[in-house]
């Protein structure tokens, strides 16, 4: 029985850009947001939140801000359709206090939007350090690494846990007497914890596929774009005709697979 082919070119004008120097944040920000579920959800979130000219990523932190004050002196305020989310009855189960004000119409929309951006981190099962990036896919359509912070020394306000769905994080605290042998030793046993802990599966390592993944990313959407991977490997060969490049059509198959392998799971490669 032939498998009916679904069209997802649509989903190219929708396409992330992604702006950073370093390959394994390229990777973790690439194989969320070339998600067809993120990529589908986007026209529904610009519209809920009256996007209709993107920010630039350069000012987007005052961007943000000077949206945000139109929305509070305007007092707008927002629902969240719960509709689009799959994982909604766990979060209403484990966190009823969240569940509350998401259900909420009297919320102000700067507090719906960051709500729903710790909603789809959850639905997506991605720690709170992409809450920023998925701000700037949603106002911008593209995202660098200013605000993607996976490794960052930060103070954690306990009192806010709990009442916002997140996945488990490590944290090692340091203080003025702490030595580097201290924090290593520590780091240590984090990332063996990072093993074995069910909560904490995002972490988990797999195979490296990240000196690859511009080009295998590349190879992706061409063959959306394009249609087929004949048409990825003509372009391909005639982009790099006068390169030393020894990329065969049977590669941009292997690499196209190896991407979609990375899509459809939720474990980027850490290096432990």
């Amino acid at each position: 029985m032939k498998i009916k082919k679904i069209d997802k070119s649509y989903l190219h004008g929708l396409r992330i850009d992604i702006r950073t120097e370093k390959d394994i944040l390229y990777q973790d920000l690439a194989i969320f947001f070339d998600k067809d579920k993120f990529l589908q959800m986007l026209p529904n979130l610009r519209k809920a939140y009256g996007v209709t000219d993107l920010f630039t990523l350069g000012e987007f932190k005052k961007q943000l801000d000077s949206y945000e004050k139109g929305w509070f002196i305007e007092n707008k305020t927002g629902i969240i359709d719960l509709s689009k989310y799959s994982r909604i009855k766990e979060v209403k189960e484990n966190f009823p206090e969240f569940y509350d004000f998401i259900t909420s119409s009297q919320n102000a929309l700067p507090e719906t939007f960051d709500a729903e951006c710790n909603l789809i981190c959850y639905e997506f099962k991605r720690p709170p350090y992409f809450i920023d990036a998925i701000k700037q896919a949603i106002l911008c359509g593209a995202v660098d690494d200013t605000l993607f912070k996976p490794t960052e020394a930060k103070t954690v306000d306990f009192s806010l846990l709990g009442a916002w769905p997140a996945l488990n994080q490590i944290a090692i605290f340091v203080s003025p007497i702490s030595t580097y042998d201290d924090v290593d030793e520590e780091l240590r046993k984090a990332k063996e914890m990072m093993k074995t802990n069910e909560f904490m599966s995002y972490y988990k390592p797999h195979a490296d596929t990240t000196p690859n993944v511009r080009k295998y990313r590349e190879w992706y959407w061409g063959k959306i774009k394009l249609g087929s991977v004949k048409e990825v490997d003509k372009e391909w060969q005639k982009a790099h005709i006068n390169e030393n490049d020894t990329t065969t059509y049977l590669d941009i198959i292997k690499g196209i697979k190896a991407y979609e392998n990375l899509l459809a799971s939720y474990l980027p490669f850490i290096g432990l």
